[in-house]
């Protein structure tokens, strides 16, 4: 459900950038003048955009990945780098949420140049989104310990389901 969501919040960002953008072309060329908060619009669209996205691909196992090694390994030697893995996650997510907290506060009072938008709010996003990583990777890990404890797999493949236990009824 959480999944579907993000993806209409991605969709319907894209849609408004690409409008923005054609409009914007349109006034530029056909009507010979410029809108001149389309740029800032666009910079603030594709940087939620980014961020939510990149949350996203997190959620859905989409990230760029090569697993060619890691399946070659002994299961004690997958669930080290499956953790490893995560708790890597665990600290980008901790940077985006220090670093990009402290950008949102320092730049709270400030606003963008031409739609006068808080830029505390443009910074907001990275905070949030590392935030929800951070609880995404721990969620993620505690999964892939009590899936290697059951003798399952250790990494789920790609928008996987996480598997029913025994006894219980699948999705």
């Amino acid at each position: 459900m959480i999944n579907r969501i993000l993806e209409a919040i991605c969709t319907a960002i894209l849609a408004a950038a690409v409008l923005i953008a054609f409009v914007s072309v349109i006034f530029r060329y056909v009507l010979d003048s410029a809108l001149s908060w389309s740029f800032e619009a666009s910079i603030a669209m594709l940087t939620y955009l980014t961020f939510v996205g990149c949350y996203l691909a997190l959620r859905r196992n989409n990230h760029l990945k090569v697993e060619v090694f890691v399946v070659r390994l002994p299961r004690w030697a997958q669930i080290a780098a499956f953790t490893l893995n995560q708790l890597v996650i665990v600290a980008i997510g901790w940077v985006m949420v220090y670093h990009g907290g402290r950008q949102a506060y320092l730049f709270a009072d400030s606003r963008t140049l031409v739609m006068e938008v808080p830029s505390g709010f443009l910074y907001a996003i990275i905070p949030i989104s590392g935030l929800l990583m951070g609880i995404d990777a721990v969620t993620g890990l505690v999964g892939g310990w009590r899936r290697y404890g059951r003798g399952g797999p250790v990494f789920l493949a790609d928008d996987a389901p996480e598997p029913a236990r025994p006894g219980e009824a699948g999705p």
